[in-house]
């Protein structure tokens, strides 16, 4: 996994800690998991986005095409992500 934005992905993993969730890194390890399933075809490349400790990310192989984009949202209180979800949550989750 390439992270782009370090200073930014530290922050965040330091908020999920100081709230106790594990959704992050549950996410995070999902986003792994990917790439290992792509038998090194892409790289999870994982940037910022715009919605407060929130991330963009996407499948990135060797030759620079894109296989999945999506986000890593952060759905706080208030949400801030503008994506839509079927039952309020609060935590990180994938969206594609």
């Amino acid at each position: 996994m390439k992270i782009k934005c370090q200073e930014h992905y530290e922050k965040v993993v330091e908020y999920a800690k100081s709230i106790g969730d594990t959704t992050l890194q549950n996410c995070i390890e999902r986003l792994k998991q990917w790439e290992k399933n792509s038998n090194g075809k892409y790289e999870i490349e994982l940037y910022r986005d715009f919605a407060p400790y929130s991330f963009g990310f996407a499948e990135v192989a060797a030759d620079g095409n894109k296989g999945i984009v999506g986000g890593l949202l952060y759905h706080g209180k208030p949400d801030q992500s503008y994506a839509v979800i079927l039952e309020p949550f609060h935590g990180w989750s994938i969206h594609t």
